[in-house]
Order: structure tokens, then sequence, then C-alpha cells
């Protein structure tokens, strides 16, 4: 085989196992927080933008007790972010949650500001933080 195909099979198999690893670590932050995510800071923020721009407070209660229109975000069998892992819930509140009233960021916040209120989620529903 020539220099060249063995080097695309090489960087072939490479790619293949960052994806495959990558895909690992994903799944294990599944049921995880996201370590750089998840500072006081983060989490302060977070619980300032659900009571406030987020409107998240308005459907899911201001305890994340849930209501009429939303479920609770506290523990729960998650539909919607499976598991209730960090990245779960930051999925659901990037892109929202079909066939419901739960839009990709909610009240026009950032990326920035939907990791934050992921972390606040999380955060809470894991005993970690108080509402």
């Amino acid at each position: 085989m020539g220099v060249r195909k063995q080097t695309c099979m090489a960087i072939g198999t490479c790619l293949v196992l960052m994806v495959f690893a990558g895909s690992l670590g994903a799944r294990s932050l599944g049921a995880q927080a996201a370590p750089d995510s998840m500072s006081a800071g983060a989490v302060d923020g977070g619980r300032a933008i659900y009571h406030g721009q987020g409107n998240c407070q308005l459907c899911h209660g201001p305890n994340l007790e849930g209501g009429p229109i939303a479920p609770t975000l506290m523990p729960h069998a998650w539909k919607d972010a499976k598991g209730g892992g960090y990245l779960a819930i930051l999925g659901v509140v990037m892109t929202g949650a079909p066939g419901t009233v739960m839009v990709s960021h909610p009240g026009g916040i950032s990326d920035t500001d939907v990791k934050k209120v992921a972390a606040y989620v999380w955060s809470v529903s894991h005993g970690k933080a108080k509402p």
C-alpha cells in the first residue's frame, strides 16, 4: 500500500476514534453536570435569567414545580430532557421542545444565557442549589 493511502487510513481511523470518544464523553455528561458550566456565578446567572428575561418561571413555576402548561423541572421522568442531565436540559433550552410551548432561547436569551439557565435547572433539580 502506498504512503498516501496509509496516511489517509490512519487519519480516517483517528477521526473515527475521536468521534467515538467524543460521543462517549457526551453520553457520560448526559447524566452529569458539565464541569466548566457549573460555577456558582453561572448558576446564579441562570437563576436571574429563569426568573427574569427568560420568562421560564411563567410556565415552569417560581420553584421549578411545573404548572398547567409545563412540567416540573425537579426530579421526575424527564420527557424531553431525557435523564435530566445537564446536556439534555441544555438541548431543550437551546432548541425547544417540538409539540409544546417550549421555544428555543426563551425570552430571546443568548447561547451564553441558555448555558446558565441549564446550569441553574440542573443544579436545582439535582439538589445542588435552591430555586
